[in-house]
C-alpha cells in the first residue's frame, strides 16, 4: 500500500491515498510489532497496553485511601509494566509506577514492543518514550512539569537522543527521510496530521501495530492512540524518520 505524494508551492506536502488505512486492531495480534528484515534489530517487550473503562485514578500506592497522582478519563490507553494483587501497575511521567485497579482496565490482549539496534540499551529508549506518560497539554508548553504540546514533547524527546528539530510541527515534518508505506513504519518514527485545517497542525511518534504516543488536547496531555481512529485516518499527511 502506497502513499500518494503531491507537491504544493514547492514544499513537500504529503497525504495518504484515497482509500489508504493503517493497520487496525485484530483480536489474534498479541503483540505491537513492525516487521523488520534487518538482522541488526532485536526486539524488546517493554509492558502492556490496557484502556480504562471508566474515569479512574493513578493512585500512589496500592491502596484507595493512597495519595492520587493523577486522574485519567474513560478510553485513556495507559503502559502497563506490571500486575499485582488487584493492582495494575503504570509508567508515571518521573519514571515511577503508579497504581489502579485491575477493575478499571480492560486489556487490549497487546504487548508493546520495541525493535531496537543490537547494543542499544533497551531500558534508555523505554524511559524516553513512556516517562512522560500522563503529562498535561500546554498550547506552547516546551516543559514536563508545567505541560507539552504535541510539537513540543516530539522535540523533547528526539533532544534528548541528540536529535535537534524545529519547534513547529510543520516545520518537523521537512526533516528526515519520508515513509511511503504502512509496512515500512517502525518505532520510534514520527507522524504528521492536519487535523483542522489544510496544513499540519499535529505530531507525535509511533511505538507500532497503528498505534502513537502523543501530546493531544483532547486527551488532556501525553497518551496513546491508534492511526484507525477517524480522526488521525483523514488527517495523517506523512511518515517521517
Amino acid at each position: 500500500m502506497n502513499l500518494r505524494i503531491m507537491q504544493q508551492n514547492r514544499q513537500e506536502n504529503y497525504r495518504f491515498g484515497a482509500g489508504a488505512n493503517p493497520s487496525s486492531r485484530s483480536a489474534d495480534r498479541t503483540s505491537l510489532n513492525v516487521p523488520s528484515n534487518n538482522s541488526g534489530y532485536t526486539t524488546h517487550v517493554i509492558g502492556r497496553l490496557g484502556e480504562t473503562v471508566r474515569e479512574t485514578p493513578i493512585l500512589a500506592k496500592r491502596n484507595p485511601g493512597s495519595r492520587v497522582y493523577c486522574r485519567v478519563a474513560k478510553n485513556y490507553n495507559l503502559f502497563i509494566k506490571q500486575t499485582v494483587s488487584g493492582w495494575h501497575g503504570v509508567v508515571m511521567a518521573d519514571g515511577r509506577l503508579g497504581w489502579t485497579p485491575t477493575s478499571h482496565l480492560r486489556m487490549t490482549g497487546y504487548e508493546v514492543t520495541y525493535n531496537l539496534p543490537r547494543g542499544v540499551d533497551p531500558n534508555h529508549i523505554t524511559r524516553l518514550a513512556n516517562q512522560y506518560a500522563g503529562v498535561k497539554y500546554r498550547w506552547g508548553g516546551n516543559n514536563p512539569a508545567t505541560g507539552l504540546d504535541c510539537s513540543g514533547f516530539v522535540k523533547l524527546i528526539f533532544e534528548q537522543q541528540g536529535i535537534q528539530l524545529p519547534r513547529k510541527a510543520s516545520q518537523q515534518a521537512l526533516k528526515g527521510t519520508t515513509i511511503h508505506r504502512f509496512e515500512d513504519m517502525r518505532p520510534g518514527d514520527r507522524v504528521y496530521f492536519a487535523v483542522k485545517r489544510g496544513e499540519i497542525d499535529h505530531t507525535g511518534i509511533y511505538i507500532g501495530d497503528g498505534y502513537f504516543v502523543h501530546s493531544a488536547r483532547s486527551r488532556g496531555g501525553v497518551s496513546v492512540d491508534h492511526l484507525s481512529h477517524p480522526t488521525y485516518r483523514r488527517s495523517l499527511v506523512v511518515v517521517k524518520r
